[in-house]
């Protein structure tokens, strides 16, 4: 089985992956830790992300592969943490995917349980990409090659790199440049999210909250003269 296969389980449990770090065995105890991320999964799901179903499944076949390597010595487990009691966490792992089949929410928590940095990151998978590879530290867009280049010159070089695919591409960044702006309301926010919290990304020599509207511009624009028309209708 390949790594990828329960990607939307090491997701999932990214919160009790890393040194020292472990599920509890207690299932109040994972399942506030995790209701962030469940919820974000489940609202996710309207653009059509991964399931609660389809992760469950993972962590399934997941805790039939620690059974079989209790080690977690096979490539697929790698990143998928242990239980604190280690030869408890094929059962833990069930648990955790009875919990997101039967998963229902409340008005009333949905609404009070705040928005984590975990959660709100699956909003931007492309930027996850993007803005860290771009314009992170060392990024091809500020590198020494770039020098004297304006943020704009970076955009384009993104546009470039991405063309032809720009119609599979492009419309999904514009998303996240205009989800960005809806959410985080001015440039502390952004920078303490973007650049520190959950990426190392950044935005050249523009403040964010200036570069995400131009970086939607330009992609947009870009697909309006390049890739014009994009659909047709059938013709009947």
């Amino acid at each position: 089985m390949q790594w990828s296969s329960l990607a939307g389980a090491r997701l999932l449990l990214e919160p009790f992956d890393g040194w020292g770090r472990s599920i509890p065995l207690d299932p109040a105890v994972w399942q506030e830790r995790l209701y962030p991320l469940i919820r974000g999964i489940k609202n996710g799901e309207h653009d059509g992300g991964r399931t609660l179903t389809e992760i469950a499944t993972e962590l399934r076949i997941a805790a039939d592969l620690f059974e079989e390597y209790p080690d977690g010595s096979a490539d697929a487990l790698r990143r998928i943490p242990c239980a604190v009691d280690a030869s408890r966490t094929p059962q833990v792992l069930r648990e955790i995917a009875e919990h997101l089949e039967g998963w229902r929410h409340d008005r009333h928590t949905w609404l009070t349980t705040p928005l984590t940095t975990e959660e709100l990151r699956l909003r931007f998978p492309r930027f996850d990409q993007i803005l860290p590879i771009f314009w992170g530290q060392d990024g091809v867009a500020i590198s020494d090659d770039m020098q004297g280049a304006t943020t704009e010159d970076g955009i384009r070089m993104y546009i470039d790199e991405t063309h032809p695919y720009c119609p599979w591409e492009l419309p999904s960044v514009v998303a996240e440049c205009y989800q960005a702006v809806a959410l985080f309301h001015d440039e502390e926010q952004m920078d303490r999210f973007f650049c520190r919290e959950a990426m190392t990304g950044g935005s050249g020599t523009e403040d964010l909250v200036d570069f995400f509207p131009l970086f939607a511009q330009r992609c947009i624009e870009h697909l309006r003269t390049e890739h014009h028309p994009l659909w047709e209708p059938t013709k009947r």
